[in-house]
């Protein structure tokens, strides 16, 4: 069934925290889990299972932190809940005027962010997907969206150059963070919440300070767009995905690049970073699922089941499991190899 939007009682009051250090690229405040393991996994992943209509493509989708259920946004502008264990359709989600480009969960797995074409973000009920918030105030499509670690603000990157933070509780505006020569791409926040990466047309990373939305730093990172940006658990490094067909691994605390991953033989669209900070998952305009260890820049291993363009990959509850959209119509479900 289709569900019209309703609105959803509201909870806990905005809180920004952090203290921010600010240097050329003194970003020792990141800290705040202990560092990323160097144990390398097996190769031996596996497809579990396909889900999925097949009627539009997948351009985003996102598996929830807390339970077997993967989401979907596709150019069909809906979002849909599947039931990651068996497949089926849990519900329909309908309010988009244009295709479904992000999406992103919440810490707690109780909302949902969606970002369109449309030029807006909703916030959805997770367990009833009746929506809560419209989120208006881009000019252009929204690209992508991501929660913070305590899940009170949103961050959402558009084609319009501009980052917005917003506060979930009442679905206003925090700030707009602009220094974005062109429109963005990718958008994630360092673990203690302090610090947010955004990536874009422009070739270029920024870090910004979120306590006074003030800019730390732009790194040149790639040569082509930057598609995808992910911080480990310990903040120390910084994970991009690029245009370029490469992703690239930073030292956050320096800026310093530390190693260039390649074998994509087309765009690498997004990328996803297991929980124990130890892998990193990258899909690509060339069909292909690349798992990567961070610590030493190794290919863990290609992983083929898609037909087509890979937009989309999430990584779901303790990092055991992880799902995949593409061109194709298909969801994918993997689990990691040991």
């Amino acid at each position: 069934m289709t569900l019209k939007p309703s609105s959803w009682k509201k909870f806990s009051a905005l809180v920004v925290a952090g203290i921010a250090t600010l240097g050329a690229i003194d970003l020792h405040f990141l800290t705040s889990v202990p560092p990323v393991l160097a144990q390398q996994r097996s190769a031996n992943s596996q497809l579990l299972r396909t889900i999925g209509d097949r009627a539009f493509p997948i351009f985003a989708v996102a598996y929830s932190p807390i339970a077997p259920v993967v989401v979907s946004g596709s150019n069909e502008d809906t979002i849909k809940f599947w039931n990651a264990d068996t497949g089926e359709l849990n519900y329909t989600a309908a309010v988009h005027l244009d295709d479904v480009r992000a999406l992103d969960i919440s810490p707690n797995g109780q909302i949902l962010a969606s970002g369109s074409d449309d030029n807006t973000a909703n916030l959805w009920n997770m367990e009833t997907g009746q929506l809560i918030y419209t989120l208006y105030g881009h000019t252009k499509g929204v690209k992508t969206v991501a929660f913070s670690p305590d899940g009170r603000t949103l961050a959402t990157g558009s084609w319009d150059n501009t980052v917005k933070l917003w506060n979930v509780e009442n679905g206003q505006i925090i700030r707009t963070l602009s220094a974005h020569e062109d429109g963005v791409e990718a958008v994630a926040f360092s673990p203690n919440g302090a610090t947010l990466a955004s990536g874009g047309l422009d070739n270029n990373v920024k870090l910004w300070n979120l306590n006074t939305g003030e800019l730390i730093t732009t790194i040149p990172a790639h040569d082509d767009w930057v598609s995808s940006v992910a911080f480990t658990p310990d903040g120390q490094t910084l994970v991009t995905g690029s245009y370029d067909n490469t992703v690239k691994v930073w030292d956050v605390n320096r800026g310093q690049l530390l190693r260039t991953l390649t074998g994509h033989s087309f765009p690498v669209y997004q990328i996803a970073i297991t929980p124990d900070g130890r892998t990193v998952a990258s899909v690509s305009d060339d069909r292909t699922v690349r798992l990567w260890d961070i610590a030493s820049g190794r290919l863990v291993e290609t992983l083929t089941g898609h037909e087509k363009s890979i937009f989309s990959v999430s990584m779901g509850p303790e990092g055991r499991r992880f799902a995949t959209g593409g061109n194709d119509n298909t969801i994918n479900i993997w689990e990691l190899g040991r």
